[in-house]
């Protein structure tokens, strides 16, 4: 990369340069509220759902244009896009579907406890001939596909 120094003085003098600089200063600001205010919804989401056993949807649908407007912010800092995410442009609105009840939460609590491992599963881990059970991680002699 053959960089000149004339280049690098235009590069400094560019007032679109210094203009997207402030205007991501701006929004890394904007990053961290919003950081703030979705652990906020996460908490209150969580102890609504506690509490009542369903999920609150307002909060949900708030939650999911936060976390649309957040990929637009990060888009545009990390120089993915040039278009200034809202108020520059559009809030995006994000599509929740409103069957998670609490059905559809107690469906996610029963996915997170069907992918633990029985002792009768075949991903269980084996017992060598002595009885003793091969619990690590990773062996090399088993992943390889050798036999003992």
């Amino acid at each position: 990369m053959n960089v000149n120094q004339e280049q690098i003085r235009a590069n400094l003098l560019s007032t679109t340069f210094w203009v997207r600089v402030l205007f991501m200063a701006i929004f890394i600001l904007v990053l961290w509220v919003l950081s703030m205010a979705l652990a906020v919804i996460c908490v209150i989401q969580t102890l609504i759902l506690l509490v009542s056993g369903e999920l609150n949807q307002p909060l949900r649908r708030l939650a999911a244009t936060s976390t649309d407007y957040l990929r637009d912010v990060v888009a545009f800092l990390l120089f993915v896009t040039e278009e200034k995410p809202f108020p520059f442009a559009p809030l995006p609105t994000a599509a929740v579907a409103a069957s998670a009840t609490a059905e559809g939460a107690a469906a996610a609590g029963s996915a997170v406890a069907a992918t633990a491992v029985s002792p009768d599963s075949a991903t269980a881990p084996e017992a060598d001939a002595a009885g003793d059970v091969d619990d690590s991680f990773y062996d090399p002699e088993r992943d390889s596909g050798a036999s003992r």
